[in-house]
């Protein structure tokens, strides 16, 4: 242990998921590891005939036990995509999808689709919102006849019928999915977008030369459609037309570590609903071809591939990536092969979460021309796995900073499975082991358990501490530890 002091974590009974070292001030043999999760199979298949394309900008919403999912397509016209269309889906389990029709638009003299009214964009539900805006739609407008131009929102009673409410006025392209959510820890709107930062040594300087590479900003508010927080001048910097380019402070960006070639694209960004301080963001990595690998001989430029990759953060600020390994890969073959861009949001089922996102077969560069493209898959999570503290085989230990908690037993999300162990001891603040709560009292975990009490000889209830902060000594043998939390039994 080390020998210095720190102000107690008054952990009470909330859920600490284990993205960080945070709570711990001693790790010997452990390190922290990022879970891919297990890829499915497709929830959104091209089977109307608009369906010619799907597209990334999609949205999905646990809603009161009903998983609902927004998606847009488009067909052809002279060679290129166009007729975008926002479609309705929704499942039970996460896993199987259908396609009510809605009878709202009317198609080639048909009603019976599933097609929505208005633009819904990135949708959320607002629980600050009166009940006939309770589903908002966070989009760009370019269109002067719906109104201002610029960053705004649709509202929906009930997540079919869109009315489009007003933009801020700023027409700088996000030129990605821009999302929103409410965030009930700061009770503010939140908001991410593409932007775009400088290469190179001088790359928080905007006059930097050199190539520009997507990252991602963000913006919190009390108004969508308000420019409160935005840095505004009268002379955007032009690359390749009027773009984000640090009007918002830039949260999420590639480094030195990543290739140079590389950037962030699609930022989906989720509160995690099972802890009050997870933000998780699945984001793609778009990797340029160089000219001589671009295989279509009328594009030469922006083709390439993405895989999906893992950041997390206590605040959505400040994010970290524990390690680089893609979280969702590409396929050697077959609807993944190419492209991978992440859905917004997550449905959470019993043990499981599911994740969307929309896969091709094509290019970044290839996807615009005259082909079908585009399926929605579903990837399954463990509850709470997303990054685990993991021990060497050999074995390991994590000992916490003092914590102050409330309930009656200590329950983890542990994975040890057969070869592994993990036992826990209580440390008073002298970092003594407390008398019926040391190490050869625990009573061995085995095995994989998404909610594990553990016992001391039986016993699971802890120790009375009126207040008085104790230590946790996690002892590990090859064994992945993912969440733990003090509960009231």
């Amino acid at each position: 242990m080390t020998g210095h002091a720190s102000e107690p974590i008054d952990l009470g009974t909330r859920k600490h998921l284990f993205i960080d070292l945070s709570l711990i001030d001693q790790a010997d043999d452990v390190s922290l590891r990022v879970n891919p999760p297990i890829v499915g199979g497709v929830a959104i298949h091209r089977d109307r005939a608009w369906e010619h394309h799907i597209h990334f900008m999609n949205s999905v919403i646990d809603d009161n036990g009903q998983a609902r999912m927004w998606y847009a397509s488009s067909n052809m016209g002279a060679g290129n995509l166009h007729s975008y269309r926002w479609g309705y889906a929704e499942s039970l389990d996460g896993v199987h999808w259908r396609k009510p029709e809605l009878g709202l638009v009317e198609l080639n003299s048909v009603r019976s689709n599933n097609l929505l009214l208005g633009v819904p964009g990135s949708v959320f539900k607002d629980p600050t919102a009166p009940p006939e805006e309770r589903y908002k739609g966070y989009w760009l407008n370019w269109d002067p006849d719906l109104g201002p131009l610029g960053f705004g929102y649709s509202v929906s009673p009930d997540g079919l019928r869109f009315t489009w409410k007003g933009g801020n006025g700023v027409a700088l392209h996000g030129d990605s999915q821009n999302q929103v959510f409410w965030d009930e820890r700061i009770g503010r709107y939140v908001a991410y977008f593409r932007n775009w930062v400088p290469t190179g040594r001088d790359a928080q300087s905007l006059s930097a030369n050199g190539p520009w590479r997507r990252a991602v900003a963000r913006w919190e508010t009390d108004d969508l459609r308000s420019r409160d927080g935005w840095q505004l001048t009268d002379t955007p910097v032009d690359i390749r037309g009027p773009r984000l380019t640090g009007e918002l402070p830039t949260v999420l960006a590639l480094d030195e570590q990543d290739p140079p070639d590389m950037d962030i694209y699609t930022p989906s960004v989720v509160k995690y609903p099972g802890a009050d301080d997870v933000y998780i963001s699945t984001f793609s990595v778009y990797r340029h071809f160089t000219e001589a690998e671009i295989l279509d001989a009328e594009t030469r430029r922006n083709d390439g591939l993405m895989e999906i990759q893992l950041a997390v953060s206590r605040d959505g600020i400040t994010w970290d990536r524990p390690d680089r390994r893609p979280y969702v890969r590409i396929d050697p073959d077959g609807p993944r092969s190419r492209m991978l861009y992440s859905a917004l949001g997550m449905v959470i089922r019993d043990r499981s979460i599911y994740q969307y996102a929309t896969a091709y077969d094509q290019s970044h560069g290839l996807k615009r021309r005259n082909n079908p493209a585009g399926q929605v898959i579903w990837t399954r999570q463990r509850l709470d796995g997303f990054v685990s503290a993991e021990a060497a085989y050999a074995g390991g230990q994590l000992v916490t900073k003092p914590l102050v908690f409330s309930g009656t037993r200590l329950e983890l999300n542990v994975d040890a499975a057969a070869s592994g162990d993990v036992r826990v001891e209580l440390l008073d603040s002298e970092g003594r082991g407390i008398k019926g709560y040391t190490l050869d009292r625990c009573d061995r975990v085995l095995g994989n358990h998404i909610r594990h009490v553990v016992t001391w000889a039986g016993n699971e209830r802890l120790p009375v501490t009126n207040g008085q902060p104790v230590r946790l000594r996690i002892a590990m043998r090859g064994a992945r530890l993912y969440a733990l939390q003090f509960t009231a039994g």
